[in-house]
């Protein structure tokens, strides 16, 4: 094992917040670099012998730190069980020193590095020692302690749970916290209600997770965004832009050279093209999927690939081979989670099955065309308007004034006052969102009674006009679709 040699320079402890701040970020190889200009690979130790105990201490807990991120990003064997032998040396050192915030730290960490590898028992004690430490509640090591058991519940798909955890916390980490802590708070929040079905509430705080992960420009963590934005699209079969989403996570974590979270996308695209019915193509990106996980050491992310795999099986009539792969996925669960885990790993078969069996469709709430043109019934009290356009609402910001999700409004186009309920369509995506329209300094604004506003960058989106009518009730007897004024 070589030595890892420091820069000559500040001290470990005077260096910290720089390194922090790199972590914040998801620059794991600035901050390696920046302790040492000779650091090639994780399979080194930082040199702290001449070091007195507190900078020693500085020294392996910021080195331990990031070997466990770098190493989960990049699937480095090893990389997780080095990270908590320095986290626990740095621990020790500073148990000895009384220094309880980073006691606190290392053991925060400790549960991150036992998380990565699916080890979610050995996660949940670390995480719970370093709650019994007498720190603020607005402590910064504290709020970094609640996300992590709030991801421990999470991966445990215990989601009321969650919700129930995170809900409470959100005025103190508005107060309190960093854009890095309350993105991966609304993450995790966000990817709760989305299992749950609560979807309009999942959408606004995983696009509020986006919009602080954007200004932490922690890449890693703004691609795990998109991927959980794809599976809500996803079950709500808004396939289009789940692919959208995907292919942008995707392309964050090859840009990053993430091969762990690369992996686990790929497994989110398998599933998009499953629910379309595309099960060739599900078959092909599953198996890049584990490819790519198989050699990593995230676990938890390669049992659910196999997972999904064993379902498309299921789905191509290949009751053999999805056995098969259930019984590796089971293996995986049960060596990392415990028997408990495995039994929902097979529920969770079970009910795939019956799906199959019942052949049952899968459940979208995504408006279809009708087929052909719609033909339209307009009142007279909004015929004066020119330039008719029907959009389909995927969002419930307009509910109050009776433009509910899943109907089709009715956009003129002529300019938007502030306050006038509107549309507008991203150009990149062709997706269309519809609230209550603002704008000033270049940024739209799209309000509604219901989650966090809609942030545009005006060059990036087109404004379709303003809503004036809705069509709620299907078609009437004559097949045209009845156009109501909307209350406002």
């Amino acid at each position: 094992m070589k030595a890892l040699h420091t820069r000559v320079g500040p001290q470990p402890s005077v260096l910290s917040p720089k390194l922090v701040k790199l972590e914040r970020c998801g620059r794991y190889e600035d901050a390696l670099r920046l302790i040492s200009e000779g650091w090639t690979a994780p399979d080194v130790l930082p040199d702290v012998a001449a070091m007195p105990a507190g900078e020693a201490a500085h020294m392996q807990l910021r080195y331990g730190t990031i070997v466990g991120f770098h190493g989960h990003s990049r699937g480095i064997s090893g990389s997780q069980a080095r990270s908590k032998d320095l986290l626990t040396n740095a621990m020790e050192l500073f148990s000895t020193l009384g220094e309880i915030e980073r006691v606190a730290e290392c053991q925060n960490f400790i549960s991150l590095a036992y998380w990565r590898t699916g080890e979610y028992r050995e996660a949940e004690t670390w995480v719970e020692q370093a709650f019994l430490h007498d720190l603020p509640s607005t402590n910064d090591v504290r709020l970094y302690s609640h996300i992590i058991r709030s991801l421990i519940l999470l991966s445990q798909r215990k989601h009321e749970k969650n919700v129930r955890y995170c809900l409470p916390l959100e005025e103190t980490f508005r107060m309190h916290a960093d854009a890095f802590l309350n993105g991966s708070l609304f993450s995790n929040l966000g990817i709760s209600l989305k299992d749950l079905g609560r979807t309009a509430e999942a959408l606004a705080y995983l696009d509020l997770a986006g919009a602080f992960h954007e200004r932490s420009r922690h890449r890693p963590y703004l691609g795990t965004v998109k991927n959980n934005q794809a599976l809500l699209y996803k079950d709500v079969g808004r396939f289009r832009m789940a692919h959208f989403s995907v292919d942008k996570a995707i392309s964050i974590y090859k840009k990053i050279s993430d091969k762990a979270r690369e992996g686990s996308s790929l497994e989110t695209k398998a599933q998009i093209y499953q629910a379309e019915g595309k099960l060739e193509r599900a078959l092909t990106t599953i198996e890049r999927s584990i490819r790519v996980l198989r050699k990593s050491e995230n676990l938890a992310y390669l049992a659910e690939s196999l997972m999904t795999q064993a379902k498309i099986f299921l789905t191509q009539d290949n009751f053999a081979d999805a056995i098969l792969t259930l019984i590796e996925a089971i293996d995986l669960t049960r060596n990392q989670a415990g028997d408990k885990a495995a039994r929902e790993l097979i529920a969770e078969f079970e009910i795939a099955l019956f799906a199959v069996r019942s052949e049952a469709p899968t459940a979208s709430t995504e408006p279809q065309p009708r087929g052909g043109d719609v033909e339209l019934l307009i009142p007279p009290s909004i015929a004066g308007h020119h330039e008719f356009k029907g959009v389909w609402v995927h969002n419930s910001y307009l509910d109050c004034i009776g433009v509910a999700q899943g109907s089709l409004a009715l956009v003129a186009k002529e300019p938007l006052k502030r306050g006038d309920p509107g549309a507008v369509m991203h150009l990149e995506s062709g997706e269309v969102s519809c609230g209550f329209y603002d704008a000033d300094f270049g940024i739209v604004c799209l309000s509604g009674n219901d989650g966090e506003p809609m942030l545009f960058d005006q060059e990036n989106i087109a404004v379709l006009g303003k809503i004036v009518g809705v069509c709620n009730s299907g078609k009437n007897d004559e097949g045209k679709m009845v156009v109501e004024p909307i209350a406002h």
